[in-house]
This record gives structure tokens, sequence and C-alpha cells, in this order.
């Protein structure tokens, strides 16, 4: 009986043994987020809309990988107009689910916000989708970003408050890597 134990949980160690080193493997896919590692400023400009009259958007950033490779975390620093939040910090932590075949992101800023996306890449381009609340408010984000070259991307920000049937451009600028 100790013996038949003994034999029967040694085969349950190789086993969890065997699968945790199945998952100590990136996925491919995480290479492509390889992109936004390094420092990274972006400039946009916010035109007036429902928020107000608009103005400039600038951020700036340094991506680098977690230890182990699944993970990319970002942590940068953001100026907005007053009436929109003004100055700020963010991490954001980026990864791949392979269950679901998409990109995660889930960022915190200093003004308490909690942004979670999903993301795909297609050819040259990002497309970041999320929803979330605002003063009560559901708004669903959508993020474009078109890679211009290993240096630079073009990008759209957009949000809409009736579910996706009508987007408004919240910013439009470039990310710039130095």
């Amino acid at each position: 009986m100790k013996r038949n134990f003994i034999a029967v949980l040694g085969l349950v160690f190789a086993t969890s043994v065997g699968a945790l080193a199945q998952m100590t493997t990136p996925a491919p896919e995480l290479n492509k987020l390889d992109y936004f590692a390094g420092k990274w400023t972006t400039e946009a400009t916010i035109p007036s809309g429902p928020w107000g009259a608009g103005g400039k958007f600038t951020a700036s950033g340094t991506g680098e990988w977690l230890k182990g490779g699944f993970f990319l975390v970002s942590r940068g620093d953001f100026s907005m107009p007053p009436e929109l939040g003004g100055n700020g910090a963010a991490l954001a932590v980026f990864g791949y689910d392979s269950d679901k075949k998409t990109y995660t992101e889930d960022r915190f800023d200093s003004l308490g916000r909690h942004v979670v996306l999903t993301g795909s890449l297609n050819g040259d381009t990002w497309t970041w989708a999320g929803e979330n609340n605002y003063n009560g408010m559901t708004i669903k984000s959508r993020l474009t970003m078109k890679v211009e070259s290993p240096s630079s991307y073009a990008s759209k920000y957009e949000v809409s408050s009736d579910g996706g049937a009508n987007w408004m451009t919240f910013w439009e600028g470039k990310g710039t890597k130095k």
C-alpha cells in the first residue's frame, strides 16, 4: 500500500513538473510585443468634443520585459488638458492569452483608472479595444496603431458611449521610439 502511494505520488509529481515546464515557455505571439520595448514618446491632438475644448496629449514611457518573458511592463508619464485629467503616471502590463488567441493589456494610472483592453495584430496594424466605466457611464474604447517603421507608429484613440454604434475621435497622434 505504501509503495503504491509513493508510486502514485511520484507520477503526480512528474506530471506536474512536466506541465509546469510547458507553462514556462512564453507563447511565440509575445515576440510581436517586443516592438513596444524601449523608450517611447507620444504626441497627439485632442479635438473639441463632449469632453471640452480639447488640446494636446503627450506621454513618455519605457517598456521592459518582466523576467521570464511572459509580460511586457510599461511605465510612463502623461499630460493632457486639466479638464481631462491633467498630468499623471501610468503602468501597463501587456501579455498574450493563448486560450483566447488575443493580446491583453491592463493599465493603471494615477487618476485611479484601471483600463482592461484586448488587442490584435493584423498586418502592420495593432487594434486595442475595451469597455470601462467613467463616472457611471459605460464607455467603449478603441486604439488603432499603424506601424510606420521600427521606431514610429500613427495612432488614433476613439471612444463610444452608445455601445460602439458611433465612434468619436478622442485623439490622433504619433508614437516615436527614442
